[in-house]
């Protein structure tokens, strides 16, 4: 064991007077030099966790800081060492790790086999609590350590995915520094990790601040990293876009559509347009655990999905780059393993929506409550907007993420608009089987098939019979019209072109922060 150490969304608005005090208030705005490179948060960061704090500015800035025990090349498509340089499956239920040696963590101790029992046992205590764990981790039985360098990993019963849910949710924490912590969250307050950055200070009104991590077991600098990040909480896009013209700023992503071809003007600026693995959906309480009642009626579902005219959608909200691209068939994206589907979702077609709509008993429509979070707001409003050449009166609640997942848990939400990245860049479309289909707070389906589906495929080793069942699964969700995707959300990104921002990945934000670099 090592030794015991003590360590020291979008679419909100700000008023000039919170963007004057942030330029102000000693945030390194004019620290500018070749080897910091400063970027925006549309929210601020108060733990820099993935395990308390899941939400997508955590999951850019936190793999900079954070190694899992490997990573999965997007271009290469193939699993790479991290932590763990080596490993081989035992059987269907088990995989052996050989560890990295000589790792050690910002703080100065060593990260060995302890580091990975703990956290493994951590995120599967049945008396931790937090988002996202049963889907996450709920498939883990338990872990063994073999020696120092050595663990393996078992799954409660054959699981194809594991590779992918390693590689993409189990952030490797040192055992003495948050072992030894009362209140958990307050890791990410002062976190500790192992990667290419270290933090030097997490303050949620002035930023996050970042150094390259010289110790690093990849090099003393990596290439493509820069010496010093900070990420800025700019909530407002108006305000962040005027730092980024003024200077205040290297990089921005998720730039308004209708703002990028005035930002592509400006010659000291370079803008791409990176398809992510992210997309909005529209999904309804199929199950009626809501009580709204209308949407356990097939034919209704299918009157909405046809009353959503989907190119429309993409034409008005999605960069001209990617209005070509052909709309996703299932609510998975291609690029993930298993994403399979032979039949199509609905059409465009008002005539069959409001044919569809006598036939439920509504012909004049009725009234409903779309709920949505973050990007999906104007999407959602756009939808609501359709739905009106119906009859359909859809009112759009939108709330801030926590308030969104709390909601959907209480089983209130009557209609969905949101987004989904199948957790990040994970490659096997598991994850987002698992999301949607298996039992709890999330499923509003009810469907049995689907969780048989959901349990079978996991368990399915060959490639093409494990396809077999996904299909049969996404195909059951078009034909029962339970949800389905509406536009892909690529990522519009601005920085100033002496930075370099190197691609090969699908992280949803469309860049990521160890793949940065000066001119």
């Amino acid at each position: 064991m090592k030794n015991l150490k003590t360590f020291s969304k979008i679419m909100m608005t700000i008023t000039v007077v919170v963007a004057a005090g942030i330029m102000s208030s000693g945030v390194a705005l004019a620290q500018k030099s070749k080897d910091t490179v400063r970027f925006g948060l549309y929210q601020p960061i108060k733990i820099l966790d993935r395990i308390y704090n899941p939400h997508p500015e955590t999951n850019l800035t936190a793999p900079a800081v954070y190694d899992n025990l490997m990573f999965y090349d997007a271009a290469e498509r193939k699993y790479k060492p991290q932590l763990a340089v080596s490993w081989k499956r035992l059987n269907a239920k088990s995989i052996e790790f050989k560890l990295r040696k000589g790792v050690k963590y910002h703080d100065g101790s060593d990260f060995d086999a302890d580091d990975v029992v703990y956290m493994t046992n951590f995120v599967t205590n049945p008396k931790t609590k937090f988002r996202f764990k049963g889907s996450r981790f709920g498939w883990i039985k338990g872990v063994e350590k073999i020696d120092r360098y050595t663990v393996r990993i078992h799954s409660k019963g054959p699981n194809a995915s594991m590779m992918s849910r390693l590689a993409t949710a189990l952030p490797i924490y040192p055992s003495d520094v948050h072992g030894a912590l009362k209140t958990k969250s307050d890791f990410g307050r002062n976190p500790v990790g192992t990667g290419p950055y270290k933090v030097v200070k997490v303050d949620s009104n002035r930023g996050i601040f970042f150094e390259i991590n010289k110790n690093y077991y990849a090099g003393s600098k990596p290439a493509g990293i820069v010496g010093k990040l900070i990420a800025l909480p700019i909530p407002d896009k108006q305000t962040q876009i005027a730092q980024l013209m003024s200077g205040g700023l290297d990089i921005m992503y998720n730039v308004p559509k209708d703002q990028g071809e005035n930002l592509a003007a400006n010659p000291n600026l370079g803008i791409s347009v990176t398809p992510t693995v992210s997309f909005v959906y529209v999904l309804f309480d199929s199950a009626d655990r809501s009580g709204f009642g209308h949407f356990k009626n097939r034919k209704i579902r299918q009157a909405v999905l046809h009353a959503i005219n989907r190119p429309a959608l993409v034409k008005a909200l999605v960069p001209k780059q990617l209005h070509g691209a052909p709309l996703q068939r299932a609510i998975c994206n291609d690029w993930h393993v298993g994403c399979v589907s032979s039949v199509p979702p609905a059409k465009h077609d008002l005539a069959k929506a409001k044919k569809l709509l006598a036939e439920a008993g509504v012909p004049n429509g009725f009234n409903v409550e779309i709920t949505t979070w973050g990007a999906s707001r104007q999407i959602a409003e756009a939808v609501s907007g359709q739905l009106r050449k119906v009859g359909i009166k859809a009112k759009v609640d939108s709330l801030k993420i926590g308030g969104f997942v709390r909601k959907r848990a209480k089983g209130k939400v009557q209609m969905f608009v949101s987004l989904w990245d199948n957790g990040g860049a994970a490659p096997d479309v598991d994850v987002t089987a698992g999301f949607f289909f298996r039992k709890g707070s999330r499923n509003y389906m009810g469907d049995e098939e689907l969780v048989a589906y959901y349990k079978t495929g996991r368990s399915i080793f060959d490639l093409n019979k494990r396809k077999a069942i996904y299909q049969k699964a996404f195909d059951r969700v078009n034909t029962q019209a339970y949800m389905m995707p509406l536009v892909p959300l690529p990522v519009v990104l601005a920085h100033v072109k002496s930075v370099v921002v190197h691609g090969g990945h699908k992280n949803p934000e469309g860049f990521e922060l160890n793949r940065l670099s000066w001119k």
